[in-house]
């Protein structure tokens, strides 16, 4: 009896040290939670700062360029000499970060990567935001863009006028750069009014000002999405000849029959079944000329694969019967394997 009752008490604080470690954890997981938190609603506010620093002439975007350099303003950082947007990336945030932002704090970028790596990284990732604010100071409220509420919970916000997107009043390359812009990042129902966002996040202020910096790259986005949807680019993913599920190989499980490995195999050839079946389906639910031109193409193939030796030393006995797989229109057989096309012969009748 006493060994039971030893027993159980052990059990009980293994239990009771369990749930003290799970309880402990889920603490570190919410005191990071709560740090990440307050690290977006400071870097938002240390950009409000920058803005500020610039309006009192703290911040001098002259530092950017070379001694040589006969342009030193601020324009001559987001466009060239036609007018046209530059692309501005990593390298020239770093570039604005080293020689304008640390400068304007009063620190020495000599040892400041060593001395503050943390700061350094801050500052790096505040950088595009910076560039991005300068770019369209004319639309930020300094005293009233950022909302902060009391419940910790929740980010602080930063919010961004309709006007930095705007591009209906606009004409040229500005309005196309804009367009696109807003293509990329926003929903029809996103369009035309405020937009509130955090730091970072999929559509945060970072990841927007990066976006704002590459015109050539979001175009060029916005045309892929436009023609490559979704689906074709996971079955592209799929399909790739180097990296493809599918496509990187050349023959599934090598197994005999009565061996171990044959389950391993006929599983296999059970999913790709799946596969070409529900694509057969799509392709042929799709009512155009194109799709059912390719249900012909997929036929032709399949004759391709069973007319081959691998198939006939499965089943001689159609190749002793002579069995035919092409297909006849009015008895005359259509050699589709040696360029024979169905719907063309039709077409002469």
């Amino acid at each position: 009896m006493t060994n039971l009752i030893n027993k159980a008490v052990e059990i009980k604080k293994e239990v009771s040290i369990k749930n003290d470690t799970s309880s402990k954890t889920w603490a570190m997981v919410q005191e990071v939670a709560n740090s990440e938190i307050k690290a977006n609603g400071k870097m938002l506010y240390i950009f409000k700062n920058f803005m500020k620093m610039y309006e009192d002439n703290q911040l001098d975007v002259s530092k950017y360029f070379d001694e040589k350099a006969n342009d030193k303003t601020l324009k001559s950082i987001l466009f060239d000499v036609s007018g046209e947007r530059k692309t501005l990336i990593a390298k020239d945030f770093s570039t604005f970060n080293d020689k304008v932002l640390i400068a304007s704090l009063g620190q020495n970028l000599l040892n400041f990567k060593t001395d503050f790596s943390y700061e350094y990284k801050a500052l790096e990732q505040i950088s595009p935001v910076v560039l991005f604010g300068l770019a369209n100071r004319k639309w930020l409220d300094l005293d009233k863009m950022l909302i902060e509420t009391e419940n910790v919970k929740i980010p602080v916000e930063i919010c961004l006028d309709w006007n930095i997107f705007n591009f209906k009043n606009l004409s040229g390359s500005e309005q196309v750069f804009r367009h696109n812009l807003v293509k990329s990042l926003f929903s029809d129902k996103e369009q035309g009014k405020q937009y509130y966002c955090t730091f970072r996040g999929d559509k945060g202020i970072l990841e927007i000002s990066k976006k704002f910096f590459t015109p050539k790259k979001v175009h060029s986005d916005n045309v892929i999405n436009a023609e490559v949807s979704p689906f074709a680019k996971a079955m592209q993913s799929l399909t790739d000849t180097d990296k493809g599920v599918i496509g990187a190989i050349t023959t599934l499980t090598q197994a005999k029959e009565g061996t171990p490995a044959i389950k391993r195999l006929n599983n296999e050839i059970d999913e790709l079944y799946s596969v070409i079946i529900k694509s057969l389906e799509l392709i042929a639910n799709s009512n155009t000329k194109n799709a059912q031109q390719t249900l012909l193409d997929i036929h032709a193939d399949v004759l391709g694969f069973i007319n081959a030796d691998n198939f006939n030393s499965q089943f001689p006995q159609v190749k002793l019967h002579k069995v035919e797989f092409n297909p006849r229109v009015k008895n005359t057989p259509i050699d589709i394997l040696n360029g024979g096309d169905v719907i063309k012969f039709v077409s002469n009748l």
